[in-house]
Protein backbone atom coordinates (compact mmCIF):
# COMPACT_ATOMS: atom_id res chain seq x y z
CA UNK A 1 0.00 0.00 0.00
CA UNK A 2 2.86 2.35 0.93
CA UNK A 3 4.68 1.95 -2.48
CA UNK A 4 1.42 2.56 -4.20
CA UNK A 5 0.82 5.94 -1.96
CA UNK A 6 4.23 7.37 -2.80
CA UNK A 7 3.60 6.24 -6.73
CA UNK A 8 0.36 8.55 -6.20
CA UNK A 9 2.31 11.48 -4.75
CA UNK A 10 4.54 11.60 -8.77
CA UNK A 11 4.89 14.74 -9.75
CA UNK A 12 4.99 15.92 -13.75
CA UNK A 13 8.75 16.77 -13.45
CA UNK A 14 9.31 13.78 -11.27
CA UNK A 15 6.91 11.77 -14.61
CA UNK A 16 9.37 13.55 -16.91
CA UNK A 17 12.47 12.42 -15.94
CA UNK A 18 11.31 8.80 -15.80
CA UNK A 19 9.71 9.30 -19.53
CA UNK A 20 13.18 10.47 -20.64
CA UNK A 21 15.24 8.05 -18.60
CA UNK A 22 13.31 5.49 -20.65
CA UNK A 23 13.70 7.76 -24.26
CA UNK A 24 17.66 7.80 -23.90
CA UNK A 25 17.85 4.01 -23.87
CA UNK A 26 15.55 3.77 -27.22
CA UNK A 27 15.75 6.69 -28.82
CA UNK A 28 18.85 8.38 -31.08
CA UNK A 29 20.30 11.64 -29.18
CA UNK A 30 19.12 13.91 -31.76
CA UNK A 31 15.41 12.64 -30.79
CA UNK A 32 15.75 12.43 -26.73
CA UNK A 33 17.54 16.52 -27.45
CA UNK A 34 14.28 17.19 -28.80
CA UNK A 35 12.44 15.70 -26.44
CA UNK A 36 14.40 17.34 -23.43
CA UNK A 37 13.03 20.86 -25.26
CA UNK A 38 9.60 20.62 -25.81
CA UNK A 39 9.76 18.79 -21.91
CA UNK A 40 10.34 22.47 -20.61
CA UNK A 41 7.12 23.71 -21.34
CA UNK A 42 5.43 20.85 -19.68
CA UNK A 43 7.85 21.04 -16.59
CA UNK A 44 7.28 24.75 -16.78
CA UNK A 45 3.67 24.59 -16.97
CA UNK A 46 3.02 21.23 -14.22
CA UNK A 47 6.47 20.63 -13.32
CA UNK A 48 5.46 20.80 -9.17
CA UNK A 49 1.99 19.58 -9.41
CA UNK A 50 1.22 16.10 -8.84
CA UNK A 51 -0.02 13.85 -12.13
CA UNK A 52 -3.19 12.56 -10.24
CA UNK A 53 -4.24 16.35 -9.53
CA UNK A 54 -4.44 17.68 -13.33
CA UNK A 55 -7.68 17.15 -14.57
CA UNK A 56 -8.55 16.97 -18.80
CA UNK A 57 -9.62 20.21 -18.96
CA UNK A 58 -6.25 21.40 -17.37
CA UNK A 59 -4.71 19.37 -19.97
CA UNK A 60 -6.94 21.40 -22.91
CA UNK A 61 -6.30 24.69 -21.51
CA UNK A 62 -2.71 23.85 -21.55
CA UNK A 63 -2.89 22.86 -25.54
CA UNK A 64 -5.01 26.40 -25.99
CA UNK A 65 -2.50 28.48 -24.44
CA UNK A 66 0.28 26.85 -26.42
CA UNK A 67 -1.61 27.95 -30.06
CA UNK A 68 -2.31 31.31 -28.28
CA UNK A 69 1.77 32.03 -27.47
CA UNK A 70 2.05 31.87 -31.35
CA UNK A 71 3.44 28.09 -31.49
CA UNK A 72 2.74 26.59 -34.64
CA UNK A 73 0.55 23.04 -34.12
CA UNK A 74 3.54 20.78 -35.30
CA UNK A 75 5.67 21.85 -31.83
CA UNK A 76 2.50 21.60 -29.87
CA UNK A 77 1.71 18.25 -30.86
CA UNK A 78 5.53 17.66 -30.69
CA UNK A 79 5.50 18.85 -26.76
CA UNK A 80 2.17 16.77 -26.37
CA UNK A 81 4.23 13.82 -27.08
CA UNK A 82 6.04 14.51 -24.19
CA UNK A 83 2.47 14.60 -22.10
CA UNK A 84 1.09 11.34 -23.59
CA UNK A 85 4.39 9.51 -22.67
CA UNK A 86 4.17 10.97 -18.74
CA UNK A 87 0.51 10.08 -18.66
CA UNK A 88 0.77 7.01 -20.52
CA UNK A 89 3.16 5.89 -18.23
CA UNK A 90 1.36 6.96 -15.01
CA UNK A 91 -1.29 5.23 -16.22
CA UNK A 92 0.23 2.10 -16.27
CA UNK A 93 1.37 1.84 -13.36
CA UNK A 94 -1.74 2.28 -11.39
CA UNK A 95 -1.42 6.22 -10.92
CA UNK A 96 -4.30 7.24 -13.19
CA UNK A 97 -7.61 4.81 -13.25
CA UNK A 98 -8.19 6.51 -16.77
CA UNK A 99 -5.69 8.41 -19.14
CA UNK A 100 -6.84 11.29 -20.12
CA UNK A 101 -5.38 11.83 -23.10
CA UNK A 102 -6.97 9.23 -24.44
CA UNK A 103 -9.66 11.68 -25.07
CA UNK A 104 -7.11 15.05 -26.55
CA UNK A 105 -6.58 14.82 -30.25
CA UNK A 106 -3.34 16.41 -31.96
CA UNK A 107 -4.02 19.87 -33.12
CA UNK A 108 -5.08 19.01 -36.49
CA UNK A 109 -3.92 21.45 -39.27
CA UNK A 110 -2.10 21.59 -42.65
CA UNK A 111 1.08 22.91 -42.02
CA UNK A 112 2.83 19.94 -44.11
CA UNK A 113 0.46 20.68 -47.33
CA UNK A 114 1.31 24.56 -46.30
CA UNK A 115 4.99 23.97 -45.75
CA UNK A 116 5.17 22.86 -49.59
CA UNK A 117 6.53 26.12 -51.24
CA UNK A 118 8.53 24.75 -54.31
CA UNK A 119 10.97 27.28 -56.31
CA UNK A 120 10.24 27.66 -59.83
CA UNK A 121 12.37 27.07 -62.82
CA UNK A 122 13.91 30.70 -63.07
CA UNK A 123 14.14 31.11 -59.50
CA UNK A 124 16.54 27.85 -59.23
CA UNK A 125 18.73 29.72 -61.94
CA UNK A 126 18.47 32.96 -59.56
CA UNK A 127 19.56 31.22 -56.78
CA UNK A 128 22.14 29.55 -59.38
CA UNK A 129 23.83 32.88 -60.63
CA UNK A 130 23.39 34.88 -57.69
CA UNK A 131 26.62 34.42 -56.09
CA UNK A 132 29.78 33.23 -58.33
CA UNK A 133 32.33 33.28 -55.58
CA UNK A 134 30.50 30.42 -53.70
CA UNK A 135 29.61 28.39 -56.86
CA UNK A 136 30.43 25.33 -54.90
CA UNK A 137 27.73 25.84 -52.35
CA UNK A 138 24.88 26.96 -54.70
CA UNK A 139 25.68 24.32 -57.00
CA UNK A 140 24.63 21.84 -53.90
CA UNK A 141 21.18 23.50 -53.57
CA UNK A 142 20.61 23.75 -57.83
CA UNK A 143 21.47 19.80 -57.24
CA UNK A 144 19.27 19.04 -54.73
CA UNK A 145 16.48 20.85 -56.70
CA UNK A 146 16.76 18.28 -59.69
CA UNK A 147 17.56 15.63 -57.12
CA UNK A 148 14.87 15.71 -53.84
CA UNK A 149 17.11 14.38 -51.25
CA UNK A 150 16.32 15.77 -47.69
CA UNK A 151 18.61 18.02 -46.50
CA UNK A 152 19.99 15.62 -43.51
CA UNK A 153 20.90 13.26 -46.42
CA UNK A 154 22.24 15.69 -48.65
CA UNK A 155 25.08 17.02 -46.39
CA UNK A 156 25.95 13.54 -45.37
CA UNK A 157 27.04 12.53 -48.74
CA UNK A 158 30.42 11.15 -49.67
CA UNK A 159 32.03 10.20 -53.35
CA UNK A 160 31.83 6.54 -51.77
CA UNK A 161 28.18 7.12 -52.46
CA UNK A 162 28.07 8.06 -55.93
CA UNK A 163 28.07 6.12 -59.03
CA UNK A 164 28.58 8.25 -62.20
CA UNK A 165 28.62 5.97 -64.62
CA UNK A 166 25.15 4.26 -63.72
CA UNK A 167 24.02 7.61 -62.50
CA UNK A 168 22.92 6.14 -59.25
CA UNK A 169 23.30 8.02 -55.77
CA UNK A 170 23.31 5.77 -53.12
CA UNK A 171 21.36 6.99 -50.01
CA UNK A 172 23.06 5.35 -46.80
CA UNK A 173 22.85 7.65 -43.81
CA UNK A 174 22.05 11.38 -42.50
CA UNK A 175 23.84 14.19 -40.36
CA UNK A 176 20.86 14.88 -37.81
CA UNK A 177 22.02 16.93 -34.54
CA UNK A 178 25.79 16.40 -35.42
CA UNK A 179 25.60 12.28 -35.93
CA UNK A 180 25.69 10.23 -38.51
CA UNK A 181 22.92 7.86 -38.52
CA UNK A 182 21.14 5.55 -40.92
CA UNK A 183 17.99 6.57 -42.03
CA UNK A 184 15.17 5.03 -39.42
CA UNK A 185 12.73 3.78 -42.46
CA UNK A 186 14.31 1.32 -44.52
CA UNK A 187 12.59 2.95 -47.68
CA UNK A 188 14.73 5.73 -46.96
CA UNK A 189 17.74 3.93 -47.30
CA UNK A 190 17.44 3.84 -51.26
CA UNK A 191 19.45 4.36 -54.44
CA UNK A 192 18.52 7.52 -56.43
CA UNK A 193 18.36 7.81 -60.15
CA UNK A 194 19.59 11.19 -61.10
CA UNK A 195 17.98 12.86 -64.25
CA UNK A 196 20.31 15.15 -66.52
CA UNK A 197 20.75 18.39 -64.60
CA UNK A 198 21.68 16.85 -61.40
CA UNK A 199 23.78 13.81 -63.34
CA UNK A 200 25.57 16.73 -64.51
CA UNK A 201 26.31 18.71 -61.24
CA UNK A 202 27.08 15.88 -59.64
CA UNK A 203 29.97 15.13 -62.45
CA UNK A 204 31.40 18.73 -60.82
CA UNK A 205 30.60 17.96 -57.38
CA UNK A 206 32.38 14.74 -58.12
CA UNK A 207 35.57 16.15 -59.57
CA UNK A 208 35.81 18.65 -57.08
CA UNK A 209 35.46 16.29 -54.12
CA UNK A 210 37.77 13.24 -55.38
CA UNK A 211 40.91 14.79 -54.11
CA UNK A 212 39.28 16.07 -50.44
CA UNK A 213 40.88 13.50 -47.45
CA UNK A 214 38.73 10.38 -46.08
CA UNK A 215 37.81 11.20 -42.62
CA UNK A 216 36.31 8.26 -40.56
CA UNK A 217 33.00 8.93 -39.05
CA UNK A 218 30.75 6.36 -36.97
CA UNK A 219 27.42 5.94 -38.23
CA UNK A 220 24.51 4.99 -35.56
CA UNK A 221 22.44 1.90 -36.59
CA UNK A 222 18.40 1.81 -36.94
CA UNK A 223 18.22 -0.08 -33.24
CA UNK A 224 20.01 3.61 -31.98
CA UNK A 225 22.52 1.32 -30.07
CA UNK A 226 25.39 -0.12 -32.82
CA UNK A 227 27.05 1.77 -34.49
CA UNK A 228 29.58 0.83 -37.58
CA UNK A 229 32.89 3.17 -38.53
CA UNK A 230 33.53 3.58 -42.44
CA UNK A 231 35.97 6.08 -43.76
CA UNK A 232 34.32 8.52 -46.34
CA UNK A 233 35.53 11.81 -48.55
CA UNK A 234 32.49 13.92 -48.12
CA UNK A 235 30.90 15.61 -51.21
CA UNK A 236 30.09 19.38 -49.63
CA UNK A 237 32.04 21.79 -47.27
CA UNK A 238 31.09 25.14 -46.59
CA UNK A 239 33.32 27.47 -49.50
CA UNK A 240 34.15 30.11 -46.95
CA UNK A 241 34.73 28.04 -43.53
CA UNK A 242 35.69 24.49 -44.81
CA UNK A 243 33.63 22.72 -42.20
CA UNK A 244 30.98 20.33 -42.90
CA UNK A 245 28.08 21.78 -43.37
CA UNK A 246 24.90 21.18 -40.94
CA UNK A 247 21.35 22.11 -40.79
CA UNK A 248 21.60 25.11 -39.11
CA UNK A 249 24.90 26.83 -41.66
CA UNK A 250 23.08 25.75 -44.35
CA UNK A 251 20.03 27.43 -43.06
CA UNK A 252 21.46 30.69 -42.08
CA UNK A 253 24.03 31.22 -45.39
CA UNK A 254 20.85 30.04 -47.23
CA UNK A 255 18.84 32.69 -45.83
CA UNK A 256 21.71 35.37 -46.69
CA UNK A 257 22.09 33.78 -50.47
CA UNK A 258 18.37 33.82 -51.16
CA UNK A 259 18.39 37.69 -50.63
CA UNK A 260 20.92 38.37 -53.18
CA UNK A 261 19.02 36.28 -55.28
CA UNK A 262 16.40 38.56 -54.95
CA UNK A 263 14.40 35.42 -54.13
CA UNK A 264 11.19 35.07 -51.74
CA UNK A 265 12.83 33.10 -48.56
CA UNK A 266 11.99 29.65 -48.05
CA UNK A 267 14.45 27.02 -46.26
CA UNK A 268 16.65 24.33 -48.08
CA UNK A 269 14.66 21.83 -47.68
CA UNK A 270 12.00 23.29 -50.98
CA UNK A 271 15.04 21.94 -53.06
CA UNK A 272 13.17 18.57 -52.30
CA UNK A 273 9.20 19.55 -52.76
CA UNK A 274 11.00 21.49 -55.70
CA UNK A 275 11.91 18.17 -57.51
CA UNK A 276 8.82 16.47 -56.71
CA UNK A 277 6.66 19.38 -58.33
CA UNK A 278 8.89 19.81 -61.40
CA UNK A 279 8.62 16.06 -62.22
CA UNK A 280 4.81 15.43 -61.31
CA UNK A 281 4.26 18.72 -63.52
CA UNK A 282 6.11 17.17 -66.16
CA UNK A 283 3.63 14.32 -66.43
CA UNK A 284 6.26 11.89 -64.60
CA UNK A 285 4.32 8.89 -63.09
CA UNK A 286 3.78 9.22 -59.11
CA UNK A 287 5.24 5.82 -58.47
CA UNK A 288 8.75 7.01 -59.54
CA UNK A 289 8.70 10.46 -57.84
CA UNK A 290 7.70 8.39 -54.90
CA UNK A 291 10.62 6.12 -54.71
CA UNK A 292 13.02 8.60 -55.19
CA UNK A 293 11.82 10.43 -52.04
CA UNK A 294 12.20 7.28 -50.17
CA UNK A 295 8.15 6.96 -49.19
CA UNK A 296 7.06 2.94 -49.47
CA UNK A 297 3.81 4.46 -51.14
CA UNK A 298 2.11 7.14 -53.20
CA UNK A 299 0.25 8.37 -50.06
CA UNK A 300 2.82 11.14 -48.60
CA UNK A 301 3.68 12.56 -52.85
CA UNK A 302 0.13 13.15 -53.38
CA UNK A 303 -0.74 14.69 -49.99
CA UNK A 304 2.37 16.80 -49.36
CA UNK A 305 4.67 16.76 -52.22
CA UNK A 306 2.00 17.38 -55.35
CA UNK A 307 2.00 21.64 -55.88
CA UNK A 308 1.43 21.94 -59.47
CA UNK A 309 3.60 24.94 -61.01
CA UNK A 310 1.29 26.04 -63.77
CA UNK A 311 3.71 28.31 -65.25
CA UNK A 312 6.75 24.73 -65.78
CA UNK A 313 4.17 22.99 -67.53
CA UNK A 314 4.54 21.36 -70.57
CA UNK A 315 1.84 21.42 -73.14
CA UNK A 316 -0.18 18.06 -72.48
CA UNK A 317 -1.35 17.91 -75.89
CA UNK A 318 2.68 18.52 -76.91
CA UNK A 319 3.76 15.56 -74.65
CA UNK A 320 1.06 13.14 -74.96
CA UNK A 321 1.89 13.36 -79.13
CA UNK A 322 5.76 13.03 -78.61
CA UNK A 323 5.08 9.81 -76.70
CA UNK A 324 3.11 8.37 -79.09
CA UNK A 325 5.65 8.73 -81.95
CA UNK A 326 3.76 11.96 -83.45
CA UNK A 327 5.48 15.20 -84.88
CA UNK A 328 3.78 18.06 -83.45
CA UNK A 329 3.58 21.72 -84.29
CA UNK A 330 3.14 22.51 -80.57
CA UNK A 331 5.68 23.86 -78.14
CA UNK A 332 6.93 21.26 -76.11
CA UNK A 333 8.34 23.65 -73.74
CA UNK A 334 5.05 26.09 -73.45
CA UNK A 335 4.61 27.98 -70.27
CA UNK A 336 1.87 29.12 -68.35
CA UNK A 337 -1.03 27.23 -69.77
CA UNK A 338 -3.48 29.31 -67.35
CA UNK A 339 -2.96 32.10 -69.07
Amino acid sequence: MRSGFFYRKRTVKEGIDRWLEVQRALKASSTVINYVSKSAHVDNKFGKRRIVDISKSDIELFQAQLLKQGLAPKTVNDIFTVVRGVWADAFGDGILKANALDRISNVGSDVDLEHADPFSRAEIDSISKADPDRRADTRMIEFNCWAGLSLSELIGLAVEDIDLDAGLVHVRRALVVGEFKVPKERSRVRVVELIYPALELMREIVTAAKEATAVEITVIQRDNITSKKMKVRFLFHSSTSGLLWSGKTVSKWFTAHLKKAQVRHRGANQCRHTFASQALSSYVPVEWVARQLGHSDTTMVRKHYGRWIPRDTKSMAAFVSEQMGFRTTIDANQRDLTE
